[in-house]
């Protein structure tokens, strides 16, 4: 049995299920205790950051009377809560809702308080920073409306000074001080406290709790409030705004908030107007939306889809599951929801409802939209009994329907299944699979005693299973201490997931020799990974895809070299099913026809895997005796010439896209505003006689502004040494060397200098910038989204220069290689890993 990629342990235990969650950034977070332990797969061994949960305030929710206290019916009642602070779940944001572009945590503790958090990215410490408390701003919204008890004046009794027996706070949570006396003499004492409470149960609780003390109903049953107290949250995926459709010009989402009350509460996110990494500042707060009373008891599990039927408009789905077996499917208008701007009717409605006789609670649920149905959706549902249910929702006929159910786990145990949805059953496969590299066999379920969760990697070629560790079993020295739970991380890629394979990848890997199911299933997994990535909607996060490679580049070269040559070839083929073509001869002629997602994927395999074993490696190198490496060398070059090429045009496209708005009168101000054109200018002249016409064209346009340039654009041909303030010549799009302060200064004293990718202008030496992970490029000035999101070819969209939309916000992406930046750390700080 092979072993899994890498395992890492942790200094405390899980205490709820679903306690571990994988971000678009590739940063895992497991949820043990009061800590979440924020991994980075690719360094598992290094730096660690955390979130650190503490005691919050409570919320004083109304007043009663003193004398009310002593009713028959209030004295059997006993009010509890949790004594340890641990998380209750976590969740992930899309990326992009950090200031600097990352992902906020989500972090719900067991006495209700929801959390939102940031990656310290400006502080540069190992804690990360809280941006919002949701709880409180639930609490502020309830308070502004009185706690519903709006109907009249007395509806909710009022606070009067000076007076003793109306000085008595109701807060939700266990009262701090007991009375000593039952009798008329009664000892003054301090407001009654509470930990916190669930907010969204505020309304009904004290309407309940007036109305027993006003009528002395019968004695209430022994509540423990810890219940009442525990959420469940999930992020929605980013929704577009009414201008735009795609994944990357959507600017929100919806983090849906459930309670024990049974209902839901929905705030609106909107990524930040502008991204950076040295102000760590969020612009908007969250903002409440409405709640919805989905359920009569907990709210227990939390999922979101957002579906695309063919051309028409995206279906926002929610699913939600309760502690009393239900589960429902909700439907949300996306128009009506980013209209709303204040807590109102929120626009979901109710389409399918699952009933069965289970009355097991609901543990986990998930919503996905099958590639081959365009008119069904999946929901499976997994509940505390151990069960695995699979249904379906027709959407036209708006009917769901039990596909296949199976005892998938004996309960609370310590096994983790995979499972394929085939047509109409389920289909347990094999969870441990032959990975890429070959590594001796560990079996962690022999030292864990239960698994608190699992999470799909970005890339869907791995996952990573948290279990707690059996402290008998372990050394009691030198383990037992430390070490009390672990995270494993498990290939999968070498399963059959039910994607047919591609016949053109089965005879290039048979004439390879490569015949082997298992590495069948690995091509194939791979090239369904890397075609998902050519959709320029989906995150550039392929880390699990690039260590699956270079773990086969050791294992396998031969399957590696094979699987990339059919991949390349694909790029530069209209004709799918094409056996093989001349990459190097046919590459320089069809680069200008290839999207630049897929220039970007190139990029990236070229450098990360093809070419990694080449540490002086730079593009146009001199070519050494390497056959294979002098075909990715120059397919590395060839790429990055056609982009350098596409980014010059662009902002040379984006200057007459400014002056044709001016010359209409029409106001430009939220446009892009394009920098570095005269340095994009002296490198256009430096190619002239290798640039395209078109790029030829657009500069012939941009010289015939003449002095009106500087009224769209910065036009500054002078540069100077930040050092010496010396002259500085532009000689490469890339670094920059200054003339020295004194004429006679040999060029060896000169000061070498950066210039920004984006712009080629030179980057300032005492202001943070974005670095690139991949190629290692530094980012001063960064590029609006349109720039990343063009799906067909360059030259064609930019021909009509005048239609050039640059109203989209700019975004920290790597113009080479299309990935996210990030600001350099020291080395004793973790640093998230794309590639």
């Amino acid at each position: 049995m092979a072993s899994h990629y890498q395992a890492s342990t942790l200094i405390a235990s899980p205490s709820y299920p679903n306690a571990i969650a994988w971000s678009t950034e590739n940063l895992v977070a497991v949820a043990s205790g009061h800590l979440i332990t924020i991994l980075n797969p690719s360094a598992l061994e290094g730096p660690r950051e955390l979130v650190v949960l503490r005691p919050s305030d409570p919320f004083p929710i109304g007043v009663v009377n003193r004398e009310d206290l002593f009713e028959p019916c209030i004295m059997p009642t006993s009010l509890a809560r949790e004594t340890e602070l641990c998380a209750r779940s976590i969740s992930w944001s899309q990326q992009g809702f950090s200031p600097n572009s990352g992902c906020l945590l989500a972090v719900c503790t067991v006495d209700g308080h929801v959390k939102l958090y940031r990656s310290p990215f400006c502080e540069f410490c190992d804690e990360w920073v809280e941006v919002a408390d949701i709880s409180r701003l639930l609490f502020k919204f309830y308070k502004g409306i009185e706690f519903g008890e709006n109907d009249g004046p007395s509806s909710l009794p009022q606070e009067k000074e000076n007076t003793e027996q109306n000085q008595q706070v109701m807060c939700i949570g266990k009262l701090q001080e007991p009375l000593l006396s039952m009798g008329t003499e009664r000892r003054k004492r301090k407001p009654a406290r509470s930990r916190d409470l669930d907010l969204t149960m505020l309304s009904e609780m004290v309407r309940a709790t007036l109305k027993i003390f006003r009528h002395h109903h019968t004695a209430m049953e022994k509540t423990n409030l810890s219940h009442l107290l525990r959420q469940n949250i999930a992020w929605s995926p980013v929704l577009p705004s009414p201008d735009r459709s795609s994944y990357f010009t959507g600017n929100w989402c919806i983090l849906a908030v459930g309670c024990k009350s049974g209902s839901v509460s929905f705030w609106k996110i909107h990524k930040p107007e502008y991204y950076t990494i040295d102000i760590g500042m969020v612009t908007r707060d969250p903002m409440l939306i409405g709640v919805v009373q989905a359920h009569l008891s907990w709210v227990t599990a939390i999922s979101w889809e957002l579906f695309s039927s063919g051309s028409s408009k995206p279906l926002l789905l929610l699913a939600t599951g309760c502690s009393d077996g239900s589960s429902k499917i909700w439907l949300g208008d996306i128009e009506g929801l980013n209209q709303c701007t204040c807590a109102k009717e929120v626009p979901l409605t109710l389409v399918a409802e699952v009933t069965t006789d289970s009355l097991a609670p609901v543990s986990s649920i998930s919503l996905s939209a099958p590639a081959q149905h365009q008119d069904s959706v999946n929901l499976a549902i997994g509940r505390a009994s151990g069960s695995l249910e699979a249904w379906s929702w027709n959407i036209s006929g708006n009917k769901i329907q039990k596909i296949h159910a199976c005892d998938a786990h004996d309960q609370v145990d310590n096994s983790a299944h995979c499972w394929m949805f085939n047509e109409k059953h389920l289909e347990e496969i094999p969870l441990h699979t032959d990975g890429p590299e070959l590594k001796e066999s560990v079996d962690l379920t022999e030292v864990s005693d239960r698994c608190y969760g699992l999470a799909l990697a970005p890339g869907e070629l791995m996952i990573a299973v948290v279990r707690s560790l059996d402290s008998n079993l372990l050394n009691q020295m030198y383990q037992a201490r430390t070490q009390k739970a672990v995270v494993e991380f498990i290939w999968i890629g070498g399963q059959f997931l039910g994607i047919p394979l591609d016949n053109s990848v089965i005879l290039s890997l048979q004439s390879a020799a490569l015949s082997e199911t298992n590495f069948l299933w690995w091509g194939s997994n791979i090239f369904w990974s890397l075609k998902k990535y050519e959709n320029c909607e989906t995150v550039l996060l392929l880390w699990d895809l690039i260590a699956a490679l270079q773990g086969f580049k050791k294992s396998a070269p031969t399957f590696l070299e094979t699987l990339m040559h059919k991949w390349v070839s694909g790029l530069f083929s209209d004709d799918p099913h094409c056996a093989s073509i001349d990459i190097p001869s046919h590459s320089i002629h069809s680069m200008s026809k290839v999207s630049s997602r897929k220039l970007h994927l190139l990029n990236i395999v070229c450098r990360k895997v093809m070419l990694s074993d080449q540490p002086q490696y730079s593009p146009g190198a001199e070519k050494g005796n390497d056959v294979m490496a002098d075909l990715w060398n120059n397919l590395l070059v060839r790429s990055e010439r056609e982009l350098q090429e596409r980014l010059v045009a662009f902002t040379f496209a984006a200057v007459l896209n400014r002056t044709a708005y001016l010359l209409k009168g029409a106001p430009a101000e939220n446009s892009w505003f394009p920098v570095g054109v005269a340095q994009m200018d002296s490198w256009a002249s430096m190619n002239d006689g290798e640039v395209r016409d078109e790029l030829k064209f657009l500069r012939t346009r941009i010289n015939d502004l003449g002095d009106r340039i500087n009224s769209v654009c910065e036009y500054s041909v002078e540069e100077y040494c930040t050092y010496c303030k010396a002259p500085v010549p532009f000689e490469s799009a890339d670094v920059a060397m200054c003339s020295g302060s004194n004429p006679a200064t040999p060029p060896a004293e000169a000061h070498k200098l950066s210039r920004c990718t984006a712009s080629m202008r030179l980057c300032p030496v005492l202001q943070p910038t974005w670095h690139c992970a991949c190629c290692g490029r530094t980012v001063d000035k960064l590029l609006p989204e349109i720039f990343f999101t063009m799906p067909t070819s360059f030259w064609d969209v930019t021909h009509g220069n005048e239609s050039l939309d640059l109203s989209a916000p700019a975004v920290p992406f790597c113009p080479f290689c299309g990935i996210l930046l990030q600001r350099i750390k020291p080395e004793f700080l973790l640093s998230v890993s794309p590639v």
